[in-house]
């Protein structure tokens, strides 16, 4: 039995399913936490805001722990405001910037 899944394969947005559609879209304004939201866990990232200019999803091979069920990942590309350089979030770690007027 492992605890840490063999691969993860990259599917289509389209193919993840109903309950695990993304949150945020390709031009949200984000703002990154370091962690995960509501949860001591997570991995600490470097806070601040971003834009999201890709979206991308994974289902999680081979994690026997979990079986049968079957777990996904949404990852989202994000370009910092400050430095302009890019990185990738879960979308645990995000936080949706209200540009509201």
């Amino acid at each position: 039995m492992s605890t840490l899944p063999e691969k993860f394969v990259n599917i289509k947005i389209d193919d993840l399913p109903e309950d695990q559609t993304p949150k945020f879209k390709v031009g949200d304004l984000v703002f990154i936490r370091p962690g995960a939201i509501g949860s001591a866990f997570g991995f600490y990232l470097k806070e601040g805001m971003g834009l999201i200019t890709e979206v991308s999803a994974f289902k999680v091979m081979g994690y026997d722990y979990y079986k049968p069920q079957k777990i996904y990942v949404v990852e989202y590309k994000i370009k910092r405001m400050e430095g302009g350089e890019y990185c990738h979030v879960m979308e645990g770690s995000l936080l949706l910037v209200d540009t509201d007027i």
